[in-house]
């Protein structure tokens, strides 16, 4: 798309000043860049990016994805936003990136996708608006956020993890879950952080939870009662406050990770644990753990409520995740950055 006259001259007219915040995506920045002279990024790119008439930007953007460049398109971009490199590869992860589908080109060149596993230590979230606001004259800024990073305390904030295509709701109030409910998500805050602060062992747990939670979360008639009724509860509370009364279908989607953040942590504690020394973990002591994390986080419940459930996901993930939960502490190779046992076990049982 051509640009107007009046948006050639102000691009001409020299580069508006455009400061990237910490951990920021790049595809966040240039929009916001772009935003400067009232121009969508991919006019506002390759207008910049061009040389000799030509700019070569392929992929497609939007909420979600990400922007990477070449070496040539870093220098431009740049040069012409008046911030050093160095500067840029410091404050914006994906910045220094090579994709090998920019590597041919010569020229300046960028390219949307989504982001890469290499650099997003969990998700992309929206930065809480309040904290961004001096920064990012009131625009949303996109970062890199780890799941320890996904409460803002200043501001009672939890911060929604935008999945690619995402356009709802990008932060939740804490407070709308209720007093008792918001200060147990802080409390689980605050030992995520403490949690996290112990090394990579803890990180692999985290995704070990989040996976066996969310399929609790989406499968209720499997879900022991015990379990269930602290999620109903914090979502109904939810949708309440946001006027969705009767409708909570999409707030199941939209908070299923704040929902279920106090027993996530409860089972990723007890998984950092049993790693940490266990050498061997039997089925019957694997269900035993997952069990317990859960009974422990969501009030009184009979064992055998429980229990079967645990056993269930305790035999479909029992040979990837007795490996890791045996393995030495510290061990990066031993650690299933993925659920692969669980995603099939999942899939085999919905089919």
């Amino acid at each position: 798309m051509p640009l107007s006259p009046s948006a050639q001259d102000r691009l001409a007219s020299g580069a508006i000043r455009t400061t990237p915040v910490e951990g920021e995506t790049t595809a966040s920045w240039i929009t916001r860049c772009a935003a400067r002279y009232h121009l969508p990024p991919a006019p506002y790119l390759r207008a910049v990016l061009q040389q000799e008439g030509r700019a070569t930007v392929s992929g497609r953007g939007g909420p979600g994805a990400e922007l990477y460049l070449n070496a040539a398109g870093r220098e431009r971009l740049a040069a012409y936003s008046r911030i050093e490199e160095q500067v840029l590869a410091r404050v914006l992860p994906a910045w220094p990136l090579d994709l090998d589908a920019l590597r041919h080109h010569t020229g300046p060149a960028a390219h949307w996708q989504s982001p890469t596993t290499t650099h997003a230590a969990a998700s992309v979230m929206a930065g809480c608006l309040r904290c961004t606001a001096p920064r990012s004259h009131g625009q949303e800024v996109w970062q890199y956020r780890g799941w320890h990073q996904c409460v803002c305390r200043t501001h009672r904030i939890w911060l929604v993890g935008g999945e690619v295509g995402y356009t709802g709701p990008s932060q939740i109030p804490l407070d709308h879950l209720g007093v008792p409910e918001a200060a147990r998500v802080l409390v689980a805050h605050r030992r995520h952080h403490n949690l996290t602060d112990e090394g990579g062992i803890a990180v692999a747990a985290w995704e070990w939870a989040r996976g066996i939670i969310q399929h609790l979360y989406t499968e209720p008639e499997l879900t022991a009662g015990a379990v269930a009724v602290p999620w109903d509860r914090r979502l109904a509370a939810l949708a309440e406050q946001a006027g969705h009364t009767g409708r909570v279908r999409p707030w199941r989607v939209i908070a299923r990770d704040l929902v279920t953040y106090p027993e996530t942590l409860a089972l990723t504690e007890t998984l950092t644990a049993a790693a940490g020394r266990q050498h061997a973990v039997s089925e019957q002591h694997l269900a035993g753990l997952l069990a317990d994390a859960l009974r422990t986080r969501t009030g009184a419940g009979p064992v055998d409520e429980v229990e079967p459930l645990a056993r269930w996901l305790a035999r479909h993930t029992r040979g990837e995740l007795q490996r890791w939960l045996g393995s030495r502490k510290g061990d990066a190779s031993a650690v299933p950055l993925h659920v692969p046992a669980l995603t099939w076990a999942l899939k085999r049982h919905r089919a």
